[in-house]
């Protein structure tokens, strides 16, 4: 934590702590590939432009495209995702911080004995606004849920996730903290 300068006795301390480029994949909710796990196969992105894709498919991709709650950077893996399997680790978060601020002072008590007050503010922009200093980073992202099988066709049928890509808010709230330290 950086330190400026004593003003009248008191301290003023910031840090900021920041991270960014978090990576996430779009996998289907479902067994597909036999391997007994439903929580991690890529998932094939559907092109809503190509006829072979069905309607319904067609439909639900571009309802997730058309949202404004979905983050970009899901809407933008999915675009680069067209006609292929998801990229592992192909959906990238943004970029977002935390300020921690303190305050202390220092009281002189009895020789060299002092008695130091201090007050601690954590991610001190969630404070001031509930949505600043909050991670609004996805994780995996199931973007199809298998709903049966056709044996005819030999092909999976599903349930496009309307709720793909829209991340909710997460983080560490802002913490106010008291501190009382005597030395001497």
């Amino acid at each position: 934590m950086g330190t400026l300068p004593s003003f009248l006795g008191i301290n003023l301390g910031a840090r900021f702590s920041g991270i960014g480029g978090t990576r996430y994949s779009m996998i289907v909710s479902g067994n597909i590939n036999g391997d007994f796990v439903s929580t991690n196969d890529l998932a094939y992105v559907y092109d809503p432009s190509s006829s072979s894709t069905a309607d319904y498919l067609k439909l639900g991709i571009q309802d997730i495209l058309d949202n404004p709650k979905v983050e970009q950077s899901f809407k933008n893996y999915i675009r680069n995702s067209f006609g292929k399997v998801a990229e592992r680790n192909g959906g990238i978060n943004k970029f977002y911080g935390a300020v921690d601020l303190r305050l202390s002072k220092k009281f002189k008590t009895f020789k060299t004995q002092n008695l130091e007050l201090s007050v601690d503010a954590f991610n001190f922009a969630n404070l001031l606004n509930k949505k600043w200093g909050a991670s609004y980073a996805l994780g995996t992202q199931a973007i199809y849920v298998v709903k049966s099988f056709d044996a005819t066709k030999k092909e999976f049928v599903y349930n496009v996730n309307s709720n793909a890509g829209v991340a909710t808010l997460s983080g560490n709230l802002y913490q106010i903290q008291l501190g009382l330290r005597y030395s001497f």
